[in-house]
């Protein structure tokens, strides 16, 4: 599996990093969307630092799932999520608990 994290959190990203590794998936961190590689299947992204231009560029981006995280007391950004339907929005706690799902490749579970 090729995932990508949109994600300045190095420490943060350290534990996505490493469920990468244990399922053995290749996983790049980038800082914007604009910089992740082309043809994903999965794509990570920190939604709590999102900007403007990121709904546009996640749209044009060709991965088979693309999961947006953040704090469960963000209600903005869980509302920003949902009117621009890029995918789920997960709490920080949701994404750790089902890393190693993700990273299994498995585009196709609901959790």
């Amino acid at each position: 599996m090729r995932a990508g994290a949109v994600i300045g959190d190095l420490i943060f990203f350290s534990r996505i990093a490493a469920a990468a590794e244990a399922a053995g998936s290749e996983l790049v961190r980038v800082d914007a969307p604009a910089q992740l590689p082309a043809e994903l299947d999965l794509v990570l992204v920190d939604w709590s630092a999102r900007r403007s231009d990121w709904v546009d560029t996640l749209r044009s981006r060709r991965a088979r799932r693309v999961v947006l995280f953040g704090s469960h007391t963000d209600l903005s950004a869980h509302a920003d999520a949902r009117s621009a339907g890029l995918g789920p929005m997960w709490a920080r706690s949701r994404l750790i608990a089902h890393l190693p799902t993700l990273m299994a490749d498995d585009p196709d579970s609901n959790h």
